[in-house]
């Protein structure tokens, strides 16, 4: 018996002892997980520039305070939460522009209603990068309800039991009713630097909604380059959307429309192609647009590709139709210094004829005064003959003199005229310019005015909204016509550049000028507000441009601006717009001429009327005294 009970007793020592070896080796595998899931957690945020992070877990409080301590260490931020129901997820994962980690242990109770709440609230997005830690591989089935979309950052951090590594994988769905997509296994040691994670540059063939604008035309010829001057922004837009879904190998579900999208009765709902995107009927859009703030709220642009080649559209107008030619050959003081050089002049002319009737008081020659001498300084001018020719030699010096002076300036001018005549006028080079001009302006019929622009604005109020909207939004091909017949200027597509080069003369294209109207000179690819799509649609944009791909397929699809062949060396005839200020001269001078002939005429029949009551107030006067 007493055998029996030391026996017992030892027993009882064996078992304390083991239990307290499997105590330590707990604590001590405890520990060793917690420190991998520590630095694990370091890695991912200073992987992803991840400055801060929301950790929601179960850990003992020593294992949390041992996390901010190393993440305090490493300059990170962490806030510590369990995983219970009554978190305002929303509030607390809100994020606009910085990276955020959030962390998730799937070991906790409330883990699983937490991802799936995370999931219908639309929280893995892509500025929120989350890491789920397990201690052994997540079955499919657990993760496979919630939707990863394909711009968002799950990757599930686990242990190989027997392995000292950690495999990280990533998940995420390709599109909506796809399968989850699991990356092949990527193993890491602390001591190592966190792999990234594969590229997500394989679509699987999946079909993507894609709208596109068929303003004119029809389906059948749109690739045809017969018709590259109609369509032309949409086609080279489906030609570089094809290349980015080859690259990204998916296929594009083409939803047609026939206008790009502007506000609805002032409404934030869109039409055309914006309307779709903004509705969600259509996921990316094979078209380009313009960037405008009012479609920021209802779309996301995804890369830039070709420059906008809309622009007014006009023949720079004659310089006599912007101004009056016959005052711009001389300047204000060349004018000014003839004047006073002819002043001069006659008042020497005045003088030495003065001077010579002086010293000879019996000279037959007439005495002319000031008002003969200034009508022959005036006829000097005006290249005509002089009424009253100087006798003396000093008198006929100066005439002289300011008869060189006026063949000299008369030919100057001339010469200056003839060069205006065919001179086009450069006034016009802005659009306010184009505003304050005689041009009369249209538009091509698919444009509409949805901008804030206060210039643009002021275009439609002032030059197109007071017109019938026939003749404000008319076809290209009537408005490239009436730009032929002068001050007319339209908005046009690259397409007018075709009809330019059929049908307009030489000197027609070198005086082609443009004026754009928007300030957004470049057109860029669209997409839903929020699409999962839009990262690699922009990389593969600027991949596009960096090789000239986008350059290739701009030259191909788009008329070039017609070349000036000449440089204006056909000559232009005069017309009567050109004539007409010396036409008013004229008028003005008969109206007058006719005038002073009126009251020339009224004066002298006054002065006869006098003449005759005087006669016979003196014949009544003698006829008394005789009485």
């Amino acid at each position: 018996m007493f055998v029996l009970m030391q026996f017992c007793a030892a027993t009882r020592h064996l078992c304390i002892i083991v239990q307290l070896v499997l105590v330590f080796h707990l604590n001590r595998s405890h520990a060793a997980a917690i420190n991998d899931s520590i630095a694990t957690i370091t890695s991912f945020m200073i992987q992803n520039h991840a400055r801060s992070s929301v950790v929601f877990t179960c850990w003992k409080k020593a294992d949390i305070l041992h996390l901010n301590a190393a993440c305090s260490a490493k300059g990170l931020c962490t806030q510590i939460h369990m995983p219970d129901s009554d978190i305002d997820m929303t509030l607390l994962l809100q994020t606009s522009f910085c990276p955020l980690a959030v962390i998730v242990d799937v070991q906790c109770e409330w883990s699983s209603q937490l991802l799936q709440t995370a999931s219908s609230q639309k929280l893995f997005s892509r500025l929120r990068y989350w890491l789920l830690l397990s201690p052994e591989e997540l079955p499919h089935s657990v993760l496979e309800p919630l939707y990863l979309p394909l711009d968002s950052h799950v990757t599930v951090a686990y242990r190989v039991p027997g392995v000292n590594q950690t495999v990280l994988q990533d998940l995420y769905h390709v599109g909506v009713g796809r399968s989850l997509t699991v990356t092949p296994p990527r193993y890491w040691n602390p001591e190592l630097q966190l792999p990234a994670g594969p590229k997500r540059t394989d679509y699987g063939e999946i079909t993507i909604p894609t709208v596109t604008v068929l303003a004119e035309g029809t389906w059948r010829n749109f690739l045809d380059l017969q018709y590259r001057h109609i369509n032309s922004d949409s086609k080279v837009h489906f030609v570089l959307m094809s290349h980015i879904a080859t690259m990204l190998n998916f296929r594009m579900e083409l939803c047609l429309t026939d206008t790009w999208g502007y506000p609805i009765n002032g409404s934030e709902c869109f039409n055309g192609a914006v309307g779709l995107l903004q509705c969600g009927n259509c996921e990316i859009g094979a078209t380009g647009l313009l960037f405008k703030t009012e479609r920021l709220p209802a779309i996301d642009y995804a890369g830039e590709t070709i420059l906008f080649r809309g622009a007014f559209m006009f023949l720079k107008p004659s310089l006599s139709s912007v101004s009056v030619i016959y005052e711009l050959p001389f300047s204000t003081s060349v004018w000014i210094t003839y004047t006073i050089t002819v002043a001069i002049l006659t008042a020497v002319l005045v003088l030495t004829r003065r001077i010579y009737q002086h010293v000879n008081p019996s000279s037959s020659d007439y005495s002319v005064g000031w008002g003969d001498s200034i009508m022959d300084s005036l006829a000097i001018v005006c290249q005509q003959d002089a009424l009253h020719s100087p006798k003396n030699i000093s008198s006929r010096i100066v005439f002289i003199f300011m008869l060189i002076l006026a063949v000299f300036f008369i030919t100057s001018y001339s010469a200056t005229i003839v060069s205006l005549l065919q001179t086009s006028s450069d006034a016009i080079n802005t659009l306010q310019d184009l505003m304050k001009s005689r041009l009369k302006l249209s538009m091509i019929d698919i444009f509409v005015n949805e901008t804030t622009d206060p210039e643009v604005t002021r275009v439609f109020k002032e030059k197109l909204y007071t017109q019938p909207f026939r003749e404000a939004f008319t076809s290209e091909t009537v408005g490239m016509e009436k730009i032929r017949r002068g001050l007319y200027a339209f908005h046009g597509l690259a397409g007018a550049y075709k009809f330019i080069s059929d049908t307009y003369k030489d000197h027609e294209k070198c005086r082609f000028k443009e004026i754009r109207m928007f300030s957004s000179l470049h057109l860029s690819f669209t997409a839903r507000k929020g699409s999962p799509y839009i990262p690699h649609i922009k990389e593969r944009t600027c991949w596009l441009r960096e090789v000239g791909l986008i350059d290739r397929e701009g030259k191909r699809w788009f008329y070039h601006k017609p070349k000036c062949e000449t440089a204006g060396q056909n000559f232009v005839s005069v017309g009567i717009q050109e004539f007409y200020p010396a036409l008013v001269v004229l008028a003005y001078g008969i109206i007058g001429s006719v005038g002073v002939l009126v009251m020339e005429v009224l004066f002298s029949k006054r002065k006869q009327i006098n003449c005759a009551l005087d006669s016979t107030s003196d014949v009544t006067v003698i006829h008394r005294a005789g009485e």
